[in-house]
């Protein structure tokens, strides 16, 4: 209805009849329009609602059914009575067909004037409880068709794993649910920090670009922190909205709700809805918000905890196959000199008594050469036990100057078998790291090119700053070069092909990589332009404590 008094449009070609039907009608409690053709009552229809039409039949330009028959046209048209003379049958089953809703006959006996109020009366208030039932029929209609896509948007969230697919579904679906211009996700991230995951806007998907939100800042950031749905209607009276990401998107916000993303524990982030079509965010739109984003919240912290658990497995293998190999390598490594041991100490049991003095001395040696050797292997697998078992420690800025200088000293009888140069730069850059594992790295490296470097071998060491954040450390040798894949060299189960005449234990380099990882950096080996191979190692120069 158009207002709570009935307004009616009579079509009447008699002014007489007309002003009568008027008068009567407006002392009934009606508001009365008169037109006087069909052709004024089409133009009456076109500008104004009216809540009943009543129709003469005999009309100048436009009779009475040719005007339902414009009517016709119109889905919210009003509801029509047609006013004919008595001998009009065919008149009225026609009118009836083209849908009005009752009739009367001209009569003067009793005066059609007093049967028209009850009439119209009736048929006022049969098309109210009509658009009644209709309205009542569409809310229903609508409710299910949320109902509907809320369940479909529930299994979507329940039937995957992908963090990005939820975050899609949750804004496209809550745009469709509420009727909004767009919406987006803002999840808690690694820094603390508010990112922008998903947005969807005026029916497509935006690419995040927004700057980072800090717990508390803008809506969003506050419904954040205060864990608390926000509503806001007129944004500019908000003195916590911040124009940031409407400048940044060249996008103007009038109406806002945000929703925190609440887990069992903890909240995750935020769901933020912008600018509602029609009218103001209601309760209902809040209430769907809220069903939505709790059930995206537990379908995002499901994904993390399976990811985490894959993740989990999949380092668990990863260590296994290392253990595998490892295990293998040891048993390599130990057997040899385990063998000459047992060798030599067995001839000195059997034959001491014939052997000289001197090769006495030699068996000796041997035994104690090779004993050091499998105590060397024993010290590695403990140091890579602990670099593998240690939870946490604490970086702080190194001195690597101190650090090469004490390894360097560890492997001096090293240098001097094997008549080697090592060149040392006198200045170091800050970094950060933990120094007892750091000598470790420079040690591996230094007797791994010792051993498979030139005759007589020349070592460099030396860094490069990468970028503001990182510096590169490197070992130079002259030796025969890497394969073309250098990484490989630091997977425990491979060893050098490089020389025939000398092998590693094959653990240091593994132990290099484990460490240096656990430092934040990364490792490497490649053929240098002028022969030879460079192995580097990368560490920050800052970062926070390493878990």
């Amino acid at each position: 209805m158009s207002s709570s008094t009935p307004h009616i449009l009579y079509v009447e070609d008699d002014p007489v009849a007309a002003m009568l039907f008027k008068q009567q009608m407006e002392q009934l409690g009606f508001r009365v329009d008169l037109a006087h053709t069909g052709a004024d009552g089409l133009t009456f229809l076109r500008q104004q609602q009216f809540d009943l039409v009543v129709l003469d039949y005999q009309l100048p330009e436009l009779n009475g059914l040719q005007i339902l028959y414009k009517l016709m046209e119109h889905e919210d048209r009003p509801p029509a009575i047609m006013v004919t003379a008595e001998d009009d049958v065919a008149i009225v089953v026609e009118a009836l067909r083209l849908g009005i809703s009752d009739y009367v006959i001209k009569r003067t006996e009793p005066n059609y004037l007093q049967q028209l109020p009850g009439v119209m009366e009736r048929v006022i208030q049969a098309h109210r409880k009509r658009q009644e039932r209709e309205a009542i029929v569409r809310s229903l209609h609508e409710q299910n068709q949320k109902l509907a896509l809320l369940n479909r948007a529930t299994q979507i969230f329940t039937s995957t794993l992908d963090e990005d697919q939820i975050t899609s579904q949750l804004v496209s679906s809550i745009c469709e649910f509420t009727d909004t211009e767009g919406s987006s996700v803002w999840l808690l991230d690694a820094d603390e920090m508010l990112a922008c995951v998903a947005i969807f806007a005026n029916g497509e998907y935006v690419e995040p670009r927004h700057v980072p939100l800090a717990p508390g800042q803008g809506i969003a950031g506050w419904s954040f922190a205060n864990r608390e749905t926000v509503v806001v209607n007129n944004v500019l009276k908000d003195s916590r909205f911040s124009t940031t990401s409407d400048d940044k998107l060249k996008f103007h916000t009038r109406t806002l709700l945000a929703v925190p993303l609440r887990a069992p524990d903890r909240v995750l982030g935020v769901l933020e809805l912008v600018n509602k079509r029609s009218g103001e965010f209601s309760d209902a739109d809040r209430i769907l918000a809220e069903t939505l984003a709790a059930s995206a919240a537990i379908a995002i912290e499901n994904a993390r905890f399976f990811q985490d658990l894959d993740r989990q497995a999949e380092e668990l293998r990863q260590r296994n196959e290392e253990l595998d190999a490892f295990a293998h390598t040891v048993a390599h490594d130990l057997k040899t000199p385990l063998s000459l041991v047992a060798g030599y100490g067995d001839m000195l049991r059997e034959n001491i008594e014939f052997l000289h003095p001197e090769e006495i001395q030699i068996y000796l040696r041997q035994i104690i050469d090779n004993s050091m050797r499998m105590n060397h292997i024993i010290e590695s697998l403990l140091l890579l036990a602990g670099v593998r078992g240690t939870l946490h420690i604490d970086v702080e800025p190194v001195d690597m100057q101190l650090i090469v200088a004490e390894a360097i000293s560890r492997v001096e009888f090293m240098l001097v078998e094997r008549g080697a140069t090592v060149n040392v730069p006198d200045d170091w850059p800050l970094v950060v790291g933990f120094g007892p594992w750091l000598e470790e790295v420079w040690y591996n490296y230094i007797v791994n090119a010792l051993k498979y470097g030139g005759e007589p071998p020349v070592l460099t060491l030396g860094f490069d700053r990468l970028d503001a954040d990182q510096v590169r450390f490197w070992l130079l040798d002259n030796g025969a070069g890497v394969p073309e894949d250098g990484s490989l060299l630091f997977n425990p189960q491979l060893r050098s092909p490089r020389t025939e005449g000398r092998k590693g234990y094959g653990l240091g380099l593994s132990i290099v990589k484990r460490i240096v990882e656990r430092l934040h950096g990364a490792v490497g080996a490649e053929n240098a332009p002028g022969g030879g191979s460079r192995f580097y190692f990368t560490l920050p120069v800052r970062a926070p404590a390493i878990e």
